[in-house]
């Protein structure tokens, strides 16, 4: 009997963290409003934008973020078709980008943006690498 309420105790406690782990990952980018006003405190900080830019970009942000949510939404059974809608939500938003910001901040944009994705493809290759061994550990 011991051992079944051991059992039990554990299982309610694995099954717990689980949901809750879960629970996690689903909320991990908030609401499109808190992205955008994220987004947009992140952009006010790294170029420099004035109050005037601040609104605009604010606004755009905050567009966008809603239009992704509705496209993710959509899509969500078909990965490549959300792949290209997001693409092409992208490409509008740095169009609509470019008329708000300086060339000199969209320049920074794009290098703080290249530098990011950069990043992200490094990660993404340590993560590729595990559990992979190399020619020379496997003799």
């Amino acid at each position: 009997m011991k051992k079944i309420v051991n059992l039990s105790f554990i299982f309610l406690l694995v099954a717990g963290s689980m949901a809750w782990a879960q629970q996690g990952r689903g909320s991990r980018g908030g609401n499109p409003e808190e992205r955008a006003e994220k987004l947009t405190a992140s952009m006010t900080e790294m170029l420099d934008l004035n109050e005037s830019q601040q609104t605009e970009v604010g606004d755009l942000n905050l567009k966008f973020a809603m239009k992704m949510k509705e496209t993710f939404e959509e899509n969500k059974e078909d990965r490549a078709a959300m792949r290209e809608a997001m693409k092409s939500l992208n490409q509008e938003r740095e169009t609509e980008l470019a008329s708000v910001l300086t060339d000199e901040q969209m320049q920074l944009y794009d290098e703080k943006k290249a530098e990011m994705m950069q990043r992200g493809r490094d990660r993404r290759g340590d993560r590729k690498g595990r559990g992979k061994k190399d020619s020379a550990s496997q003799e």
